[in-house]
């Protein structure tokens, strides 16, 4: 134990005679630690804002549109087929986006303030929920949509040309806080729609499914799925991010490697002496993770400092919503371990390679 203590210290004190080289490594580390975190926690924000699947509520909508986001309108009279068919509660709702661009686009949401609470759960931060009988152009607003446009509680809000007042900021934890929620008829008159919809929620109990067909080219899909689809979009963008950071973690550890094996070399004569005196195989494996350990701290400590500015600073928007990185637990283990495996592969190989060269050649190193 005491001579592993000995090669420790004699790695640690070599990292801080050799400083530039420490802090390549660790900036390195930074880089590559930092990448993997923000594609994972972009990973994680969207399986959490759009895999949300409903196992209780049903969408019909206008065949081959995402209905709870936008494309779909149709006609009252399916709601009035809807309760004909014995549908113990229809609920009818708006999607769409309005918007003259990506920039100023926005994820309008009409809602029939009798039911909407049972369909939706949520928080308010600030003001007070959307109530039957109010008057006319009130609105509740998402808590990202209120950052993005920078709106409180009591302000007002552009929605189609014509200003809403806001009467609550709410909070769901899914896309939804993208939203701006008004009455049902207060969208239909903004769209002109007279008594359309886009969708109607109904319970699943049994009197239809997913996949059913209704006449008119309407259809019957789980609530979330079309959500879902829309994320899947982005997917793919990640994906390519992924191919980018493992491409990163290779490049990292070949640099680490060669860094590492540098030092050790430069310590060759020093650390053959230590083996020639009692000193085990693998003293030059702690000498080395010693010096790993120490630009590895730094390198995470560095990391969260750049994760936690990006996601402060940056913004990743798409039309009608902005995604945010989840850096929950699972997110940080899992860079963690990222970033142990690169070091620990970018040490330990040069340590292998030196442990099997001639032991007497190294003690004649000048």
């Amino acid at each position: 134990m005491q001579r592993l203590a000995v090669t420790l210290r004699l790695g640690l004190q070599d990292l801080l005679r050799h400083r530039r080289l420490a802090l390549v490594m660790a900036l390195l580390i930074t880089v590559a630690a930092s990448v993997f975190t923000i594609l994972e926690g972009y990973r994680t924000g969207l399986a959490d804002e759009f895999n949300t699947l409903s196992g209780q509520w049903l969408v019909v909508q206008e065949t081959e549109s995402f209905g709870e986001f936008y494309g779909s309108r149709i006609s009252s009279r399916v709601g009035e087929e809807l309760a004909g068919m014995g549908v113990s509660r229809v609920v009818p709702e708006i999607h769409i986006i309005t918007g003259t661009s990506v920039q100023n686009a926005t994820l309008l949401r009409g809602i029939d303030l009798e039911q909407y609470r049972r369909t939706e759960t949520f928080t308010l931060d600030a003001g007070r929920a959307l109530q039957p009988g109010g008057p006319a152009r009130l609105v509740m607003i998402g808590w990202r949509l209120a950052e993005n446009q920078q709106i409180k509680s009591g302000g007002t809000i552009l929605l189609r040309g014509r200003n809403f007042t806001v009467t609550g900021i709410f909070r769901t934890g899914t896309y939804m806080d993208n939203e701006a929620w008004i009455a049902l008829k207060d969208a239909q008159d903004l769209l002109g729609w007279g008594s359309d919809v886009s969708v109607y929620l109904i319970p699943d109990e049994g009197i239809l499914h997913e996949s059913d067909t209704l006449t008119g080219g309407i259809s019957v899909a789980r609530r979330g799925e079309g959500i879902r689809s829309v994320a899947y979009q982005y997917q793919p963008i990640i994906d390519l991010m992924d191919v980018v950071a493992l491409a990163m973690g290779a490049a990292t550890i070949l640099a680490l490697a060669n860094i590492f094996w540098r030092l050790a070399w430069l310590r060759r004569r020093e650390l053959a002496i230590l083996r020639t005196v009692g000193f085990p195989a693998y003293s030059l494996v702690g000498y080395l993770l010693a010096q790993a350990a120490g630009v590895t701290l730094v390198g995470i400590g560095m990391s969260g400092l750049a994760v936690l500015l990006f996601t402060s600073t940056v913004k990743l928007a798409v039309t009608g919503f902005s995604i945010a990185p989840r850096l929950d637990q699972p997110t940080i283990l899992s860079s963690l371990g990222w970033v142990g495996l690169l070091v620990l592969i970018g040490s330990l190989v040069p340590a292998w390679w030196l442990s099997h060269l001639n032991l007497a050649k190294l003690l004649r190193a000048e």
